[in-house]
């Protein structure tokens, strides 16, 4: 399943040259993350309180292929992959006027919330 997610760059997310800062993405990434776990019916309060985990962030990649600038509009694809029982990652790509600015992966696991320890990845994400 893929999500898309539409945004707009504001002026203090960009450096002195107007382009958007490099620690932007991750950040982008989490938003759009959210973002397909509300279009699933699965909202990250919704998973915390109901099931009683919490997704853990454990990996993070980044490929900066061009520059966004003040005032642009973008949209970041967001799709779902399960690795395993326990591990799974989401996969971005930042597209601005149909051209592929940037690429990232983020790989994730479920922990409780009270035990802290790994959890299988609930039957509703998979």
């Amino acid at each position: 399943m893929e999500v898309s997610y539409q945004r707009k760059v504001n002026f203090y997310e960009t450096d002195a040259q107007g382009v958007v800062h490099h620690s932007n993405y991750p950040r982008y990434f989490e938003e759009a993350r959210g973002f397909f776990l509300e279009n699933i019916g699965f909202p990250y309060h919704r998973i915390r309180e109901e099931l009683n985990i919490d997704i853990v962030l454990i990996e993070l990649s980044v490929k900066y292929k061009h520059p966004l600038f003040f005032g642009d509009i973008f949209n970041i694809e967001t799709k779902f992959n399960v690795e395993n029982r326990y591990f799974f990652y989401f996969e971005y790509q930042v597209v601005k006027n149909s051209e592929i600015v940037s690429t990232g992966r983020t790989r994730h696991c479920c922990i409780d919330r009270q035990t802290r320890k790994i959890v299988p990845i609930p039957d509703l994400l998979v």
